[in-house]
């Protein structure tokens, strides 16, 4: 009997020695993993990069691209953005980026190039979720065309500066601080005078540094 009560105390200081890192190691990564899954910091950097859709208000340069496709022309698309983000509140962001929108034809030495770019500030806000946000962000922006064409073409007017909208939708892949994935969409409004308006649609994979 007191063998049998011998081992069983040695059984028992044995499981305790033991577990006690175990559920410590264990408690210490469940607090880290909380902590990161809530804190962000003040300050942070970001940059995306995606497909876009511009539909241009002016007449003209539709039917230069309808011309172009009917020629065989090559096309490359593409948007980004670079920018910053201040924390006012756990579900509240500033932003403010740089974002652009580039729309190359070209065949042989006959192009039309545009590159729009626009300066956008607003707030990032999180309803109901650490991972998916809505943004709204007023915009200043303008689109520069390069172009050599055959004077079968239309000519192409010279837009103005315009002041716009931008709204988007994004969700966080990690709902941590830190690198954090983040798929998105958006929709920018820009007025380029002469009663045309130009629209961006954007499917966009965005990494943050907060």
């Amino acid at each position: 009997m007191k063998q049998k009560k011998f081992f069983i105390a040695i059984f028992s200081i044995w499981v305790i020695f033991f577990s006690q890192p175990i559920f410590a190691k264990e408690s210490s990564k469940i607090r880290t993993k909380t902590i990161s899954s809530t804190e962000r910091d003040f300050f942070g950097f970001q940059f995306a990069l995606g497909g876009v859709i511009p539909l241009y208000g002016d007449n003209l340069v539709w039917d230069n691209h309808d011309k172009m496709n009917d020629e065989d022309f090559a096309r490359f698309i593409m948007c980004g953005d670079v920018g910053i983000t201040l924390k006012i509140l756990d579900n509240l962001f500033f932003l403010f980026d740089i974002t652009t929108a580039v729309d190359f034809g070209w065949k042989n030495s006959q192009n039309l190039n545009s590159i729009d770019y626009a300066f956008c500030s607003g707030f990032q806000f999180y309803p109901t979720s650490k991972n998916f946000s809505v943004i709204v962000q007023y915009t200043l922006g303008y689109r520069a065309d390069f172009f050599d064409l055959p004077d079968s073409y239309e000519p192409i007017q010279k837009v103005k500066w315009g002041n716009g909208f931008k709204l988007a939708a994004e969700y966080d892949i990690i709902a941590g601080g830190g690198v954090i994935p983040v798929v998105g969409a958006s929709y920018r409004f820009i007025p380029r005078g002469y009663e045309n308006y130009d629209n961006y649609l954007s499917i966009y994979f965005r990494l943050a540094f907060r």
